[in-house]
């Protein structure tokens, strides 16, 4: 008993030494020194998640959620360049304006009758026209001769021209000539003859279709003699004949140079 007496004497003795036993407000204060390191713990680690979330968030909308209202990371759409127009539809349309200019046709629609692209002398023929009406005597057709990016000209129109005449010639100068007219539908073929010698030239005929009461012809050839200043002196076509299916004349006239016509065959 005197042992334990004594012990507790040395404890309140090491006590008065040391300082003051802590009280109640210690014990308070520490309690709230704990509450505050644990809030501030955890707020610590939430903002930690929050941080870690946005960031994972941020990845994922990167790579596959839009903003609202648009993406900035959307690529711009490029422009589709229009395409070009072909350059037969650009010679329908010039000729199609002439023609549109004559009187007559049955509804006054232009519509594409004869075409040809010839590999040989790079060029481009098209004859365009109005259907006639029952009572017309004439057909509004015209045509045009152009290299192949277009380039070429053409023969203004304004009236139409006698359907009865069975052969019409007319032509284009230069190295490379053409010669054209319409002719009679019972004709399979027209014959082209030179002054120069060469072999004659047999064209087949276009059909331009029931609605059209004659066809067309044209052909490409190559001019120019020796001697000549130019390629305008020397025009080499001499004479055209239409040909039935048998082979016999139906039509035939002399040509002459298509600036000066000394002529027989009716001109387009």
């Amino acid at each position: 008993m005197n042992d334990l007496r004594d012990r507790l004497q040395e404890l309140a003795d090491a006590a008065t030494r040391d300082g003051t036993t802590p009280g109640p407000a210690a014990a308070i204060r520490r309690g709230r020194r704990r509450r505050r390191w644990v809030l501030g713990t955890v707020a610590s680690l939430l903002a930690v998640a929050l941080l870690a979330g946005a960031a994972g968030i941020g990845a994922v909308a990167d790579r596959s959620a839009p903003a609202l209202g648009g993406s900035a990371t959307t690529r711009p759409r490029r422009a589709v360049p229009s395409r070009p127009v072909p350059v037969e539809q650009t010679i329908f349309n010039d000729l199609a304006r002439e023609v549109s200019r004559c009187p007559g046709g049955a509804s006054g629609e232009v519509e594409r009758i004869g075409y040809v692209r010839s590999r040989t002398y790079r060029r481009i023929w098209m004859a365009v026209a109005k259907a006639p009406a029952p009572e017309d005597t004439g057909i509004c057709w015209t045509s045009g001769v152009f290299e192949l990016d277009g380039a070429g000209g053409y023969g203004g129109l304004r009236r139409p021209k006698p359907a009865a005449t069975p052969l019409t010639a007319s032509g284009t100068g230069g190295r490379t000539a053409s010669i054209e007219g319409q002719v009679a539908k019972r004709a399979v073929r027209v014959r082209v003859r030179f002054r120069d010698g060469r072999a004659p030239l047999d064209l087949p005929v276009i059909d331009t279709g029931s609605d059209y009461p004659v066809n067309l012809y044209v052909g490409f050839f190559s001019q120019g003699r020796p001697g000549a200043r130019d390629d305008t002196e020397y025009w080499a076509p001499s004479e055209v004949t239409a040909l039935d299916a048998a082979g016999r004349p139906i039509a035939s006239c002399t040509v002459g140079p298509p600036w000066n016509a000394p002529t027989s065959c009716p001109g387009n």
